[in-house]
């Protein structure tokens, strides 16, 4: 498995193809932030590297996030997000017990501490990790450059910008995206935020599985890219969109 180290002691893990978890290493106490697609055995490797009891944290409940629950006694995951690990679990077989993950819960792992944000957008459970005085924070898919609202689990349009303007409040200088291989600037979320004022929704050119419900909208700041495709549902029901 390829691993990244973006601070000492925080491991960015290629599970999976372009499919990242990440493990964050305290003094007491280790995070593992998502389980990935389930094809690794995650659980194996925590045991032979983390010399501490470790938490399993579920940024959203994507398959590709949450696919390796099953291999840990429990997780910790927002409410939220709690049906979409339920069905996920009744399509597998495969039930983990989950813990409740809320906005303003805090994590001491021994030399460093881990604060827990709401990222409601993507779906409404998401949440991210803010590593507090380190610069850093774990986004899951909340923040990716390419930002997806699909489906009965999104969040709307008007969640989103409260979302990115609350996270660019924050003490950070960079965030992990569990699609991206290397930390994104902060300025990432501004251009996001930007966008949603200046949506121009087309078909997409590569619609894939999602077609034909979805939209899409791209946007260009200073060298960044913003790419939204979002559910048609979420223009019918009134949305701000130009």
């Amino acid at each position: 498995m390829n691993r990244t180290e973006i601070l000492p002691g925080v491991w960015h893990l290629e599970e999976d193809y372009r499919v990242y978890c990440t493990l964050v290493q305290g003094k007491t106490l280790a995070l593992l932030w998502d389980t990935g697609q389930g094809r690794t055995d995650l659980a194996a490797y925590v045991a032979q590297q983390v010399p501490t009891p470790c938490l399993v944290l579920n940024s959203h409940g994507h398959s590709d996030h949450i696919g390796g629950n099953f291999r840990f006694p429990q997780v910790y995951a927002h409410r939220g997000d709690w049906p979409l690990l339920a069905a996920y679990a009744c399509l597998t077989g495969r039930e983990t017990p989950v813990c409740p993950l809320e906005p303003g819960q805090c994590f001491a792992l021994g030399g460093r501490r881990a604060e827990v944000i709401s990222l409601a957008g993507h779906t409404k459970g998401s949440v991210g990790l803010l590593l507090a005085g380190e610069g850093l924070l774990l986004a899951g898919d909340g923040l990716n450059q390419t930002l997806l609202l699909l489906g009965a689990e999104a969040a709307p349009l008007s969640q989103l910008r409260q979302t990115l303007e609350a996270v660019l409040r924050l003490p950070f200088a960079h965030y992990l995206s569990s699609h991206a291989p290397h930390p994104l600037p902060k300025a990432q979320v501004a251009v996001h935020l930007h966008h949603l004022d200046r949506l121009r929704l087309e078909d997409p050119s590569r619609p894939g599985p999602y077609a034909p419900r979805v939209c899409r909208s791209q946007y260009r700041e200073q060298g960044r890219r913003s790419v939204l495709l979002i559910d048609r549902g979420l223009a019918e029901e009134g949305e701000s969109l130009p």
